[in-house]
């Protein structure tokens, strides 16, 4: 487990951060974190070390309620708007005839986990040409 992620906790401060190794200063208070720092937990990933963090932080009355609240399938930070998600998200709309409906697109945002409205998510595809208004709601992919 070489290249796995460290839940650290600041010995001048006690708030626990993630890092892949020793050596840095605290991002919360500054003290340097030396290599007998403790470490709290591990992580293979930087989503499984984010919700580590969280937890690590959070008081010992609350943990099960949040572990309850926070499931394994929704993000902790949702996915803000990138060109490349837009344009997925545009083309698993489009039906036979090249229609999209406003329905679909709020759902295919949602299943991709992209926070924008729907509206202003459409609005912004229009300026890029991509679609053309046909009614409120409906557009036509412009391939």
């Amino acid at each position: 487990m070489a290249d796995s992620w460290l839940v650290l906790k600041c010995s001048a401060c006690n708030i626990c951060h993630g890092r892949k190794s020793t050596g840095h200063s605290c991002p919360h208070c500054g003290q340097r974190i030396s290599d007998n720092a403790q470490v709290v937990d591990k992580a293979v990933d930087s989503t499984e070390l984010r919700m580590k963090v969280v937890l690590a932080n959070t008081p010992d009355n609350l943990k099960d309620l949040l572990k309850s609240k926070l499931s394994k399938d929704s993000p902790l930070v949702g996915k803000e708007y990138s060109s490349a998600a837009g344009l997925k998200v545009v083309k698993d709309s489009v039906n036979k005839k090249g229609i999209i409906h406003i329905d679909i697109v709020a759902e295919k945002l949602a299943k991709n986990g992209v926070e924008i409205e729907v509206e202003q998510f459409m609005e912004h595809i229009e300026t890029q040409g991509l679609v053309i208004r046909i009614e409120s709601g409906i557009w036509q992919f412009l391939e």
